[in-house]
């Protein structure tokens, strides 16, 4: 969920255990993937399975880079290695190693470690490095550095992945590191109606949002969305009135965002990049927020919550920049979208609707060493190719598989 962490950053080595990772991953396949909280009855591995194996066997590094539509995405990206036969390690959000002392101590024996994703964390980077020169363990990195919901669509990869894997292979000598890129894709194997109907009307009750009856589905989100959004504005001190209909919705909304990014960067007296894409500078913005909130040194601890709650403010409005839902309205986009409403609104995350089918489509290697000769060894002039390379190619296998799902989550919301 898009939220600040105010804890104290601590990082979290990895420590794997062959015996652990073993139990951890069979425990997985039984219980975690299928059960309540994920809902995965079908898993489909596929595409380039064989270069994976092709790669270890000569000494590759590998790095799988994938993105980050759900919270499902670490436990069945796991099945995915364990059918494989890879071990690996994942980078993860320190704030997951703080829920308790099990967890933290269970996810270092899998040989997951911490990272700080709104500061620039060292140690982490460091790891990762170690990790890919070393070659014992595969890599799992999930480029767009949160869980955005929108299966359909990758957020703009940020541009450490590329970093980390062209320092591993500038620290080798003999061998190649491999990025492999995952295009994950989840789909509903049935119609939520019942459940999806239920979550909207819980919203709407909790909100004090009224449906005008016989509205139909998209209507019923679209309507709630901007109410919910209004009243967020007003509640945060913008008395500002957003339009009912989408192409208003839509000029409202990205106004009022880039006002509220650059009021912001003028207050933390951050430099005004107006070619810069939108997500970039709140992310820019979100950095600052944290490294203040988490070093104890500021003296007006209250002017920089409600900085926070801005910015916050400014990253989930941006998520609805876009038509995503009434592009393409299908089940499983309408789904995704209540759910992301969902999560806004409460700051937890949802139970799951419906039983789900996920594919996995592996993509050749993205070979590192190529990028670095490419950019005449200037590791900064490599970055941004690497990085727009991972992400096309996530996205070309996300396009390909929704082109082609036949599942009932496929199926227009009319059937809804």
């Amino acid at each position: 969920m898009l939220e600040f962490s105010d804890a104290p950053y601590q990082f979290f080595e990895a420590k794997p255990s062959r015996p652990l990772i073993w139990l951890g991953r069979t425990l997985n396949r039984h219980f975690v993937v299928p059960g309540s909280n994920h809902l995965i009855k079908e898993l489909i591995v596929e595409g380039d399975t064989e270069s994976p194996r092709k790669a270890i066997k000569n000494g590759d590094r590998i790095l799988f880079v994938i993105n980050h539509p759900s919270h499902s995405d670490p436990q069945v990206v796991t099945e995915v290695h364990r059918q494989l036969g890879i071990p690996s390690c994942f980078m993860a959000a320190y704030d997951v190693f703080l829920r308790s002392h099990f967890a933290a101590w269970f996810m270092q024996k899998l040989g997951h470690f911490s990272i700080d994703r709104e500061g620039s964390d060292r140690k982490a980077m460091a790891t990762a490095i170690k990790i890919l020169t070393k070659g014992e363990y595969a890599l799992n990195i999930f480029p767009e550095g949160n869980v955005y919901l929108t299966n359909d669509r990758v957020t703009p990869f940020l541009d450490g992945t590329a970093f980390i894997a062209l320092k591993a292979q500038k620290a080798l000598k003999d061998a190649r590191v491999k990025i492999i890129p995952i295009s994950l894709k989840y789909t509903h194997l049935t119609l939520p109606r019942e459940t999806v109907t239920q979550r909207l009307r819980k919203l709407g009750q909790d909100s004090g949002h009224s449906y005008s009856p016989g509205i139909d589905p998209l209507g019923a989100v679209i309507g709630l969305g901007t109410h919910l959004i209004s009243d967020f504005l007003k509640s945060h001190g913008f008395d500002r009135e957003i339009g009912s209909d989408e192409e208003n919705l839509y000029e409202e909304l990205s106004a009022f965002t880039l006002f509220l990014v650059t009021d912001l960067e003028k207050s933390l007296e951050l430099p005004t990049q107006d070619d810069a894409p939108l997500v970039a500078r709140i992310r820019k913005i979100r950095s600052t927020l944290h490294q203040i909130k988490t070093d104890g040194s500021t003296p007006s601890r209250d002017d920089v919550d409600q900085l926070a709650d801005k910015a916050i403010l400014a990253f989930r409005i941006n998520g609805y920049l876009t038509p995503y839902l009434t592009e393409n309205p299908t089940v499983d986009r309408l789904e995704e979208t209540v759910e992301r409403i969902a999560e806004d609104f409460y700051s937890k995350a949802m139970p799951r609707t419906g039983p789900r089918k996920a594919y996995a489509h592996l993509h050749p290697p993205l070979d590192v060493a190529e990028y670095l000769e490419n950019a005449d060894g200037k590791l900064r002039n490599a970055v941004s190719a690497l990085t727009a390379d991972m992400e096309s190619r996530v996205q070309e296998g996300i396009t390909r598989l929704s082109e082609e799902n036949t599942t009932p989550g496929g199926t227009l919301i009319e059937a809804l």
